[in-house]
């Protein structure tokens, strides 16, 4: 799956899903006919979230279009960084 990306605010995203090959396709038609729940569905978004900025959590998706374009607000996650000695 790929991720079209546009920044909206420093914690929202607007994420558009791009199907690569038919399995990623089927998976798209799942969730639009509702086969998949709602965890499948959170979980390919945040996966486009971690693409568009690593050590981010999802907090709220608002789909603009049912299942491919969607609002994702997040929250950045402090790591921890190991002192060099």
């Amino acid at each position: 799956m790929k991720y079209h990306y546009q920044f909206v605010s420093r914690t929202t995203v607007r994420i558009e899903l791009i199907p690569e090959d038919k399995k990623d396709t089927l998976l798209i038609e799942r969730l639009l006919i509702g086969l998949e729940n709602d965890e499948e569905l959170q979980q390919v978004f945040s996966k486009g979230l971690e693409t568009y900025s690593t050590g981010t959590v999802l907090t709220k998706i608002k789909f603009m279009n049912f299942p491919k374009v969607a609002l994702c607000n997040y929250t950045n996650v402090a790591q921890e960084i190991d002192a060099i000695v």
